[in-house]
């Protein structure tokens, strides 16, 4: 890589970790009650799809919707792609089931690992690759589709943090919130 790109998959790799870390202080924000509860009953209520597998909008739906995205536009699909267990449990990428908590928080975990693996792989000639036809956008630039991915996730994580705002729930600083918020101790 070059100085410039060097300087990209950098920012890249912050937007990567702010959005993940935004999605996953969400979901252990989120209080049990609300785990389940559509952001959108009307236009979006969790319950069977067309063509198999849920459909929904409650914070568990969104965070999995987010994670398979992330986790599958990685691949850019030049590869087989099979999501992590027990994320394989779905029909045509929607789940079969309601994934807990600790559940969605391990598959973040594991897209960390992936993000941190696809940024280190990344070179100019991968980042200029169209996406293959089997790609629901297909023909468009690899990069571009990695570039995208921190704001997909960080999409639902502030929809999922504004819901459990208008509910009522009171976020918990982040660790590194709470780093920034002490003074320095430079004199």
């Amino acid at each position: 890589m070059n100085a410039v790109t060097d300087v990209f998959v950098q920012s890249l790799a912050t937007n990567f970790q702010e959005a993940l870390e935004t999605l996953e202080q969400a979901l252990i924000d989120c209080p049990d009650h609300l785990w389940g509860t559509d952001l959108w009953p009307d236009e979006e209520p969790t319950g069977p799809g067309p063509h198999g597998g849920l459909v929904g909008s409650s914070p568990w739906f969104l965070a999995y919707h987010a994670l398979s995205v992330l986790d599958y536009d990685l691949t850019g699909d030049f590869e087989p792609y099979a999501p992590p267990q027990p994320f394989d449990e779905n029909t045509w990428s929607f789940p079969n089931r309601m994934f807990t908590k600790s559940e969605l928080l391990g598959w973040i975990d594991w897209c960390r690992t992936r993000v941190r693996q696809t940024l280190d792989a990344l070179t100019d000639e991968m980042a200029l690759r169209p996406l293959p036809q089997t790609h629901r956008y297909a023909g468009t630039l690899y990069g571009v589709i990695v570039g995208s991915l921190p704001l997909h996730t960080l999409e639902h994580a502030a929809q999922i943090r504004q819901f459990l705002t208008a509910a009522g729930v009171k976020p918990k600083p982040r660790d590194d919130q709470r780093d920034r918020a002490q003074p320095s101790r430079r004199q």
